[in-house]
C-alpha cells in the first residue's frame, strides 16, 4: 500500500446540514409554488404537503374494547 493513497478525501456536506446554495435552492423553489398559488394554479411539487396538510378521512371506530 502506497504512502498517499489514504490522502485523496473527498469532502462532503454533513446530511441535514444547509449550505447557502441549498438554502438559496430552496427559497426559489418556494417562491415559484407561492407565485403559482396566488395565481390559482396548483404546484406539483407542493401537491404532496398540502395532501399531508389536510390529512386524510377520519376514520369511523365501530367499538371499544377493554381488555
Amino acid at each position: 500500500m502506497k504512502d498517499d493513497e489514504g490522502n485523496e478525501m473527498t469532502v462532503v456536506p454533513i446530511p441535514g446540514e444547509d449550505d447557502e446554495a441549498e438554502r438559496k435552492r430552496i427559497r426559489e423553489s418556494n417562491d415559484r409554488d407561492q407565485e403559482l398559488e396566488r395565481r390559482g394554479m396548483r404546484s406539483r411539487h407542493n401537491e404532496g404537503y398540502d395532501k399531508a396538510a389536510d390529512g386524510g378521512p377520519t376514520p369511523k371506530i365501530e367499538r371499544v374494547v377493554d381488555e
